[in-house]
């Protein structure tokens, strides 16, 4: 009988693997969502996300009861060869982001514009209606 050698990451080393393969492209994935800030007023909810360097007509706003979805692409200007590229940071392609609302909305009554590489969103608050149920007696 021969002894094999522990090796703590032989048992791991799959999983770590598993977790590090895609890696950039989850980084990157997540680094190209539009980022936002969502609050509320008396009246209204408004919602700005960050989204630079594409024109309002690449992009999309749908807006249901409960969210808000963002999409559109980035564009590149210019196409450079590899070999005269010094750096490459910005991401270009298509992006897609639901993000849910506080509260249900008025959809048919939202605005949205967009300026400086800023989409801001205005959506009036439904009305708090009465409970939707009924009283029930008890037999």
């Amino acid at each position: 009988m021969s002894l094999i050698e522990w090796n703590p990451f032989r048992e791991r080393g799959r999983e770590l693997i598993d977790y590090f393969e895609g890696f950039p492209s989850r980084f990157f994935a997540e680094a190209n969502m539009p980022r936002v800030d969502i609050y509320q007023t008396e009246k209204d909810v408004i919602v700005k996300a960050e989204i630079p360097g594409v024109t309002k007509e690449n992009l999309n706003v749908i807006v249901d009861e409960n969210s808000i979805k963002l999409s559109g692409q980035s564009k590149r200007d210019e196409v450079f060869s590899d070999e005269n590229v010094y750096r490459k940071e910005r991401y270009y392609g298509s992006f897609s982001r639901t993000v849910p609302l506080p509260v249900e909305v008025r959809t048919e009554e939202a605005k949205a514009e967009y300026r400086d590489g800023i989409l801001s969103i205005t959506v009036p608050k439904l009305e708090p209606s009465k409970a939707k149920g009924r009283r029930l007696d008890i037999q």
